[in-house]
């Protein structure tokens, strides 16, 4: 059985492409289970349409992409909120 490398992704659509031209075969053990993994992927959430357009807008304006913006944004808030708890 081969090790799984799992490569680091740029974006959502490279990371897509990876998983769906992997071909598991070569990952079963020999007695036929399927191979297991853990990853520290990233965990991809919905955002609604009109949301993620002005977060493009903004991302294309400051020159990042729209994962950097939204998680640059996530973690302001989450830093804001928790030192106004303390």
């Amino acid at each position: 059985m081969k090790a799984l490398q799992v490569p680091e992704f740029s974006t959502y659509e490279e990371e897509a492409a990876f998983w769906d031209n992997l071909d598991t075969a070569d990952f079963m053990e020999d007695d036929g289970e399927w191979f297991r993994f853990e990853t520290n992927q990233a965990v991809r959430v919905a955002i609604l349409p009109e949301i993620a357009e002005e977060l493009i807008k903004k991302a294309r304006a400051q020159g990042v992409s729209i994962e950097t913006l939204v998680n640059i944004v996530l973690v302001e808030h989450v830093k804001e909120s928790v030192d106004h708890v303390d």
